[in-house]
């Protein structure tokens, strides 16, 4: 931030007088006036004085809490530069730091400075912040300089109970504790009504709501009709919109003036309830009329302007309760229809440009739903499934003598997975291998003395003993059990089951191919006709979503099942993937394109539905 050379001698010596002038008005502001509307008064004065275009002020006075702000007529500080401002504010006064940064509006930059208040305690009682127009360095310091000065001396008529003084009465801030009168505008516009019958002793008080350019009558003393019609009502309800019209409180008496033009309304509700005075006064927050509160006089009770006026300062608390309250009670249709309001709002009070802008997008928008397209696309929970699940049995009976592998091992072809004891089989191909060398050995010697009729005997007992030796052979080679094929095993943790006795086609194994994964769609059954018509489908499993899987030869079976009490239709997909990256019984998800679709139909068609099928529209 650059800055100019500072001001001359003169100028700071203007300055200073200046001030020391401001704390002289100031001083008796407080004497005269309640302390949050000598605060308001005070604040306007100061920025007048120092040329400041924004201010706000928030400080505690005892339990109390005061906060006002100013702002010029030319509003250069918008909505959202009063959130920074008060947001500097903050940091400024929990850092105990007064601060000066450069606040971006528009083309040119003001100066936002924030100041912290104390109390005699020295304890931080609150800050101020204030925004200049663009100025050079020594003007900016001259002003955080001067403003921390004479709010100081603003802290001292707080703790000396400026507001007190001269015998004055001062507007007592109530009390707000949070009970559920604040949850329905009824029950705040009764609070509001027992507040003033206890302390005032009024005839009559009525509290309205404002709406618009309207007033709706909610609570009225004495009176529980409150329909349009009630000739009562309406007469409160015109001295209402009377006082909503002109935005400052009103006291008339139809006995002192009998033809009051300023206060028509009043007037006529005066002399119906025999000329005794009648008063309203709004109730105001953030600059907006929220709530008018009507009044009639009572027996030994006296309306004046000043008693109206502290009566207001006195209900100031309730004002930002009103809007609270009758938010609150909305429903959700009216928070909608709110926020539209709102947001029309919004764009007309940016200009023409701006708002033939949205009106020319909004258009555009409108003619791509009417003749655009989308791809209709739609996601369907999936699950991991392995591909050619083959499961080994035991081949014969026997006891199960070794184990190589277990579950999650690869494997290769013939690979061998498992062992059963085999050893009277063993045994017996000996004695077989033995008996057939006899007769080989007998059939040779007969050979040798020409004897036909033993040879062709024992050599029929050799076929029958090597026919036997074929039979051990195969049991001694189904005790081996091995790998049909490559593949990972799946199941088949028999650890727990070496020396134990195996029955005939027991399972063993379960073997599955490695290098292509299933994956299991469960597909509504208000999206499978949409399935059918499949251009690409992907998969994204749940522990690693960030990568996607391209699903290939998608088939959707013919007929529904039901899975978690839902009526689903089971479709099924392959993934060139190893296993090992994608282990079977994850869950993921699918996202299948059905294609291209009109546009207003994809962003309609749920609604369209629904509709279809509970009125046959």
């Amino acid at each position: 931030m650059s800055f100019s050379p500072s001001n001359s001698t003169a100028e700071k010596a203007a300055a200073a007088t200046s001030m020391s002038a401001l704390q002289c008005e100031m001083r008796v502001l407080f004497t005269d006036r309640p302390s949050n509307r000598a605060l308001a008064e005070s604040l306007e004065k100061i920025c007048q004085r120092l040329g400041a275009v924004y201010a706000v002020v928030h400080t505690r006075f005892g339990v109390n809490v005061l906060s006002e702000e100013w702002c010029g007529d030319d509003n250069q500080v918008t909505v959202e530069d009063r959130d920074v401002i008060n947001q500097a504010l903050w940091e400024s006064v929990t850092s105990e730091e007064a601060r000066c940064v450069r606040l971006k509006t528009g083309n040119s930059g003001l100066l936002l400075a924030t100041i912290v208040m104390y109390d005699q305690g020295a304890e931080p009682s609150g800050g101020a912040a204030i925004v200049l127009p663009p100025c050079d360095k020594a003007r900016i310091l001259q002003v955080m300089a001067q403003l921390e000065g004479i709010l100081g001396y603003v802290s001292l008529l707080f703790d000396q109970g400026g507001g007190h003084n001269n015998g004055k009465r001062t507007a007592e801030r109530r009390e707000l504790r949070a009970t559920d009168d604040a949850n329905h505008p009824v029950r705040l516009a009764y609070a509001i009504l027992s507040e003033l019958e206890a302390r005032y002793g009024l005839e009559l008080t009525a509290v309205g709501f404002v709406h618009k350019q309207r007033v709706r009558v909610a609570a009225m003393s004495g009176v529980n009709d409150l329909r349009p019609s009630n000739p009562g009502v309406v007469l409160v309800r015109s001295a209402m919109e009377e006082c909503l019209d002109r935005g400052i409180p009103i006291v008339a008496c139809s006995r002192n003036n009998h033809e009051n033009d300023d206060c028509r309304l009043h007037s006529q509700w005066s002399h119906k309830a025999q000329g005794n005075p009648v008063a309203s006064l709004p109730l105001i927050v953030m600059g907006e009329t929220v709530a008018i509160v009507s009044m009639s006089q009572g027996g030994g009770t006296k309306l004046t302007q000043d008693q109206v006026v502290l009566m207001q300062e006195e209900l100031s608390g309730y004002a930002a309760l009103v809007p609270l309250s009758l938010t609150a009670n909305r429903t959700l249709r009216a928070h909608a229809l709110a926020n539209v309001k709102q947001g029309m709002r919004r764009v007309q009070s940016r200009g023409p440009v701006r708002v033939g802008i949205v009106l020319s997008a909004l258009l555009l928008l409108m003619g791509w739903l009417a003749f655009g397209t989308l791809n209709h696309t739609f996601t369907v929970p999936c699950t991991v499934k392995a591909t050619d699940r083959r499961t080994i049995a035991c081949p014969r009976a026997g006891v199960l003598a070794e184990l190589f592998v277990r579950p999650g091992d690869r494997v290769q072809e013939g690979q061998l997975l498992a062992a059963v004891d085999a050893s009277d089989d063993f045994l017996q191909r000996a004695e077989l291998t033995a008996e057939i060398e006899s007769l080989s050995a007998i059939v040779d010697q007969a050979i040798g003395e020409r004897q036909a009729g033993l040879v062709r005997v024992n050599e029929a007992k050799k076929r029958s003993l090597e026919a036997q030796l074929a039979i051990v052979d195969a049991s001694i080679a189904q005790a081996q059990i091995r790998a049909p094929h490559d593949g990972l095993i799946l199941e088949g943790d028999l650890r727990e089951r070496l020396g134990s006795r195996l029955d005939l086609g027991v399972p063993l194994f379960e073997l599955a191919r490695s290098d292509r994964a299933s994956i299991e769609l469960r597909i509504p059954e208000r999206l499978v006709l949409a399935a059918n018509e499949c251009v690409q489908a992907k998969f994204a499993s749940a522990a690693a979503p960030d990568r996607t899987y391209d699903l290939q030869r998608l088939t959707i079976a013919p007929s529904s099942t039901i899975v978690d009490e839902q009526n689903v239709f089971l479709g099924e997909a392959n993934v060139e993937i190893d296993l090992g990256l994608l282990p079977p019984g994850m869950e993921g998800t699918a996202r299948i394109d059905a294609g291209e679709r009109s546009a207003w139909w994809v962003v309609t068609h749920r609604l369209t539905d629904w509709l279809h099928l509970n009125f046959w529209l």
